[in-house]
């Protein structure tokens, strides 16, 4: 009779563990799967930041290729969005803007003169340089700085990218661009 009742006194205790054992479970579960959502927002921003940053190279590639950019550099961009030197991107084909990048207008940094003694006559884009009887050439090396802001619309990522350019041009085009 004295083992009846030791087996009638657990009962109640296997179903308290395989309680406590099921919350074991479930948290377990939970925190797995928290951790997974985290990890999962920590890739979705890395790629937003990577999708401006790749925005932002994209327009100062093609703010640096553009004619207006010595002779305007207030308005790099031969069509803009919005407002001048800002460039829209639509990278999933929704037809809504995804990245806007804002360039702030170019400023120059220094402008070096091209002894006509370091020119190549026979070269055409030199020769067109060459100035008589004159130490210096009409043309110049400049260095460029641009400052691209890239913003994305639905996540908010937001990447600045700063770039160096050396441009070769005339003395003519340089005096407005940057003056001295």
């Amino acid at each position: 009779m004295n083992n009846l009742e030791q087996i009638r006194q657990q009962r109640g205790v296997v179903l308290l563990v395989a309680l406590i054992m099921l919350l074991l479970m479930t948290l377990m579960v939970v925190s797995g799967f928290n951790l997974t959502q985290t990890n999962l927002k920590v890739v979705q921003n890395m790629e937003s930041r990577n999708l401006a940053k790749y925005a932002a190279n994209a327009a100062i590639e093609e703010a640096i290729s553009s004619a207006q950019f010595l002779s305007s550099p207030s308005n790099v961009f031969q069509t803009s969005c919005e407002q001048s030197n800002r460039k829209c991107y639509d990278f999933n084909g929704d037809g809504s803007v995804d990245i806007a990048v804002v360039i702030d207008s170019p400023s120059c940094v220094i402008v070096l003169p091209i002894k006509n003694s370091a020119l190549n006559v026979t070269d055409p884009s030199d020769a067109s340089c060459f100035i008589q009887d004159s130490e210096n050439s009409m043309c110049v090396n400049s260095v460029w700085e641009i400052r691209a802001t890239a913003r994305d619309v639905l996540t908010g990522a937001e990447v600045v990218v700063r770039q160096g350019v050396a441009v070769r041009a005339t003395s003519n085009n340089i005096a407005t661009a940057c003056p001295a």
